[in-house]
Formats: structure tokens, sequence, C-alpha cells
């Protein structure tokens, strides 16, 4: 029979399982097959006064083996793994001991037991590693069975000794090995070289390090406690020593923090040999800035590209308007007026071309400002079908499939709507005389991985994913990699600005999605939009039929000189321009080239107006901080803001009621103010 007995070891993990790494934590002492030591001897010693047996040992615990490092009473180095009692003894962290093997079904028939030694009795302790591993064994035998066995607690003491003495021996033999290496290395190439020299373990802890090592990264402590993982720059997350599959050296190019916290590029040749790294790196930052500088070149040459497109594409729009407005001066002169009338058109046709190209631009940059809400892309395909019909024209067929149950989504659908037609255009015009357009809608789910396999842009999370595809000839790979880039068309002059999948590509970056592409030539093309579903994962549309009705019975209030507008522009033609359309129309306006002035207007008199209307971006204060002090002292007054440019995205808490897009029409804009006052009268 056997018994066991329990005892709570000093250290720092509880025992560990994993083989491999056991097996690794006791080759770490590089105490197999070494030489006998007097303190290891000593502790066998010890043992012996617990119990006066024949037999005491300690054994270190390999893959196949169980070697001795200290005995007595045994005249053999070692025994297979398989046969030995401390096979058993590491699988616990407390005691085992047999009293009687004749009488233990695992022992009685071991060969141990039958042959020499002849093991009757046997007592052994785990000796655990600070990791917690068992790498051996401290144990105590005898010829003739005991009764029983009560220093279960002394002998795991005597086990932890064991487990300190391991630990000494590897401590002082880093010491020991870095003098020697170091004595060895530090010649006159390893004391002068440029280059940063380095000596390391293969888990990247340091042995030594050259002058121009310490020099950038501080002296290397004796004691094996630095890791060349405490020197990596933040955006390193690898091995720093990346020996694997048996390679002997190797090149790699590490990120860097040097002792003054400064961050350095590294090119790193590391060899190894045996259980030892050596690396010889060199400074390679100012090539990094070199390069850095270049890809800031490129961006400007790209930039000076975006500059002559827009320049030549706004230069052709102000030729148009300004020679049709100068025509229609010259035929009221001769009091042509129909063809000053047309001549006025032509213009106005030319003015919106332009708002709409600089709406575009702003989609590109992410700078165009949304106005999203919550919509069923099912619905919103259903009812954009007849205009993609209409787009793709008879000798094209289109297709739509909407998976069942689509999740909703947050985000313009105006933008959307128009996304979706510039990709059926695009689709319809890469097909030739025919062929067939295909609108697929489902929902997708992103993991780690498989958001890394669609594409840099792409984050994990929920899609919904909107594809458009054509059965055209496809593009060829040096045309694909530009798709996307402002002003680059391969239709011929005329009929595109190369804004489109550009304008496309922005919007669905600003409303937190991703677009991909897939395409081979012979095999047409597939642009996929991937929509964020909303983050509350409803899939239901809340009806929102009585809000719209309840805001279309609004009975439209009608100007007055009662009703006094608050007008703040700091560009004097649009602020003239505002103030004379809304005062011909009947209102009573206060007009102001600052919100500042406003403010300080308002303190000084605080009559409040019955609406603001303010522009966005004007220095010192903008409109959004006017709508917030509006809302602290004049809670009750809408503001109104008019926009040509955010820089951004709409600040969630201004509490503005609305915002207008420049440039606006004069029906526009009035509707907009008579809707708001309307609204606020009828709250009131």
């Amino acid at each position: 029979m056997s018994t066991n007995y329990n005892d709570v070891a000093a250290r720092i993990a509880p025992l560990q399982t994993d083989e491999q790494a056991r097996l690794a934590v006791l080759h770490s002492y590089a105490i197999m097959d070494s030489g006998a030591e007097q303190v290891f001897d000593d502790l066998i010693a010890l043992a012996r006064t617990i119990l006066d047996v024949p037999m005491a040992y300690i054994a270190m615990i390999d893959s196949d083996r169980q070697w001795f490092k200290a005995s007595h009473g045994l005249n053999i180095p070692g025994t297979p793994r398989d046969i030995s009692f401390c096979h058993h003894t590491i699988q616990k962290e407390e005691v085992l001991a047999v009293i009687d093997t004749h009488k233990d079904p695992r022992f009685w028939n071991n060969p141990l037991v039958t042959g020499p030694p002849h093991i009757r009795f046997y007592a052994g302790a785990p000796i655990i590693s600070p990791e917690g591993y068992a790498v051996g064994t401290l144990c105590l035998s005898d010829t003739k069975p005991h009764d029983d066995f009560q220093h279960g607690a002394a002998l795991m003491a005597l086990a932890r000794q064991a487990a300190a003495l391991l630990e000494l021996r590897k401590s002082l033999g880093v010491q020991q090995e870095a003098i020697r290496l170091a004595a060895d290395q530090r010649d006159r190439l390893w004391d002068n070289s440029l280059d940063m020299m380095l000596i390391a373990r293969p888990d990247g802890s340091l042995v030594a390090g050259n002058p121009a090592w310490e020099k950038m990264f501080g002296d290397v402590p004796s004691d094996g406690s630095a890791s060349l993982i405490n020197f990596l720059g933040p955006d390193e997350a690898r091995s720093p020593t990346p020996m694997i599959n048996g390679q002997k050296d190797v090149q790699v190019e590490r990120q860097m923090r040097a002792s003054d916290g400064s961050i350095m590029y590294t090119s790193w040749t590391l060899a190894r040999e045996d259980d030892m790294i050596f690396g010889i790196a060199r400074d390679i930052t100012r090539a990094r800035e070199a390069e850095t500088q270049l890809v800031h070149a490129q961006r400007m040459e790209s930039v000076g590209q975006l500059t002559g497109g827009i320049a030549h594409d706004f230069n052709n729009l102000l030729t148009i308007i300004l020679g049709n407005l100068e025509m229609a001066e010259r035929k009221l002169k001769t009091g042509q007026t129909d063809k000053a009338k047309m001549a006025i058109a032509n213009a106005q046709d030319g003015a919106e071309r332009a708002a709409s190209l600089t709406q575009r631009l702003l989609a590109f940059a992410r700078r165009q400002p949304l106005s999203p809400t919550r919509i069923s892309l099912s619905q919103l395909i259903e009812n954009l079908i007849p205009l993609a019909k209409q787009a793709l024209g008879e000798r094209c067929r289109l297709s739509v499939r909407c998976e069942d149950d689509l999740p909703s989504l947050h985000i313009d659908s105006s933008q959307l709507e128009n996304g979706i037609l510039n990709l059926v255009v695009n689709a319809r015009d890469a097909m030739g005389e025919q062929g067939d357009v295909a609108l697929v809608a489902t929902h997708k789910i992103l993991d780690t991985k498989s958001a890394k396999a669609e594409g840099p842009d792409a984050r994990p999370g929920h899609y919904v994913r909107l594809c458009v595809s054509d059965n055209g000839s496809g593009i060829p790979p040096e045309i694909a990699e530009k798709i996307f880039e402002p002003f680059f068309t391969t239709k011929e002059a005329g009929r595109g600005t190369g804004l489109g999948l550009s304008q496309v590509h922005g919007f669905v970056r600003q409303s937190g999605g991703f677009m991909t592409m897939k395409t081979a030539l012979g095999e047409g093309t597939t642009l996929s939009l991937w929509l964020p579903v909303e983050k509350d994962g409803d899939h239901n549309i809340a009806d929102h039929s009585e809000e719209n009705d309840s805001n279309s019975n609004i009975a439209l209030c009608a100007p007055s000189p009662d009703i006094t507008i608050m007008l703040v522009e700091d560009e004097e033609g649009v602020r003239t321009h505002v103030e004379t359309l809304i005062s011909e129309q009947g209102y009573n306006v206060i007009a102001y080239p600052s919100a500042a002035d406003a403010a300080k207007a308002l303190e000084a008199e605080p009559q409040a107006p019955d609406l603001v209307l303010s522009d966005v971006m004007m220095p010192d204060m903008d409109g959004y901080d006017l709508a917030n002090w509006m809302k602290q002292h004049f809670p009750d007054v809408p503001v109104i803001l008019m926009t040509g440019y955010t820089g951004g995205e709409v600040p969630a808490t201004s509490p503005h009621s609305a915002l207008i897009t420049k440039p606006f029409s004069s029906d526009d804009l009035l509707a907009l103010i008579s809707k708001i006052l309307s609204a606020t009268l009828q709250d009131g």
C-alpha cells in the first residue's frame, strides 16, 4: 500500500504539467551528467538522518531517464524513466511514500523491486522549480518494508533546499559564463566597433554587450536579469531572437528603445552557437528617415497631381460660369433677355457642377459632413431599382438579391444611394454593348483572421456587405491598384472626372466601413461596400411614419418683420447675400461678422432672436461654440448652421437644430428657415 503526505512548497507558481516546458526548465540548469558537488552530497546525508535507510539519492528526471546527481547506497548512475519510482513522484506536489512495494500494484513487479537494488520501501519528494515544474526528486529507499512513514514534511523541506541549490547554481553559472564570454570576446573589434555587439540566450536574456551597445542601451547586468524584450520599441511584438526551425543565422530589423527613451531602428545579424546567440546590429535610423522623406515627397507629388486635377476642372467650370455671366451682361444691354436667361442658366449649371465637384472632393477626403439615419438597406435598394435600371439602359440586365432579415444600418442614405448608382454606372461602362449587373446584400461577421484576409482597411465586426458585380472585361492589375485615386479615370475626356470611386471610397470609410475589389481580366469585377451594422445589433427598423406624418402636418410659418433672425457670417459677400435674401423675404435681420460679436451683443442687450443662422468655420468662436453658448443662455432659440467645410465630423454634442451645406439655393435656405421656425412655434 502507499501513503501520500501533502505539504505546501514555497515557490512562485503551482505545479505545472507541460512536459516540454518542464524539460526546458530542467535543461536550463545544465546539471545533467555534471560532476559530483558537495552541497548535494550534504543534502543526501541530511536526508539519511531523517530515516536510517541504506539508500538515499537526488534524481533528475529527463525525457527518458532518471539520473542521480547525488546518491548513497546505489552503484548505478541512473535508470530508465519508465521503471523509476521518481517518475510517479514528479506527477504531484506532495511526498510519495510506498510502505511495501510487494503490496503496491504499481511496483510489485518493477525490475528495481524484483532485482537490484531490491527496493521494498520508497519515500520521495518532488524538487519543484520556482516556475512550478518538478525537475527531480529527493528520495529514501530500503530493502525492507516499513510500517509507516511520518517524515513527509522534513523530506519536502529538504527538496525545497535542493530546488534552491539548483537556482543558486544556475545564477552562479550565468555570472561565470558572462565573465568567460566577455573575456574571450572583448578584443579590439569588440571594444572599438561602431556597430553594437551582443551575446544573449535564445530566450532573449542578455549575457554581454560591447561598448557600442552599452553606450546606446546601458550596462548589461551580470545576473542575467535583463532581456532584449525590455529594449524593443512599442511597435515590436515578435520574438527578440527569432531562431526557429533550427536556424543558425538570421537577419532582421527591429525597432528599439534606447536608454534615453528615443526610438531607433536597427538591422541585426544573429548567429547561434549551442545555447548562445551572437548578434551584430547597425543603427539604420537615418536610412529609415530618408525613406520617410521619400514617402513624404511621393505624397506631395500626389497632392500636386490632386491640385492639378482640381485646378483643371475648376478652371473649366469657372470659364463656363464667368463666360456665360459676361454673355448675359452683353445680352441684357442689347435687350436680348431670352438669350441672357439662357446664359444665366448655363452659368448656374456650371456653379452647381462646381459645388458637386467640391462635395466629391470632401467625400474623398472624409471631410463631408454626413447626416446618418437608421435605414433598411433592403428598402433603400428596392426604392433605387427604377433609377438603377434607367441608368443601365435597355442593353444591360439588373439582378438584385438581398439576404432575409438584414441588420439595420446607421448611415447617410443619400450618400449611399449616390454611391450605389455610381458603382452601377461604372459597371455599365465596363461592359460594352451589353451585360449583367448584380446587386447582392448579405450579413457578414468578420473575426480577426477573416478581417486580415479582406485587406488592410478591414476591421473585425458585423457588416452588411453590398456587392456590385459586372461580367465585363475586368480591370488590369496596373489600373486596379489606382482605381480609388482621385482624378484617375480610364474614360475618354469629358466622360468622367475620376472622382466617382474615390468619393464612394471616402464616404464608406468615413461611415466606419471599407471597400474591397475583386477583378480579373475576362472575368468581370465586383466592388464590395462593407457597411458597419449598428452596435446594438437590432435587426428591425423602427417605424417613423407617425413622426414623419407629424412633421408634414406642421403649418409653415409665414415671414414677418416681427420674426427676428440673427445672422452670423464672417465672409462679407456671403453675409450680404444671405441678409438681402431673408430681408427681402420679410424677416427682420440682425447681422454680425463673428460669433463673438453676436454673443457680446446679446449679453449687452439680452433680447433673444427667434432664430440664429450662423456659419461654422469662423476664427476664435466657431458655429458649434455659438450653438452651445445659445443653448446655455437662450435654450429655446433654434440654431441653423451653414457650412462649406466642417474640417471633420460634426460634434455629436452640438445642439444646433439643422445643418445646411454651402453652396445652397435660396429656396432651400428659406424653406429650412420656415420649417425650423414652424417646428419651434408648434413646440412652444
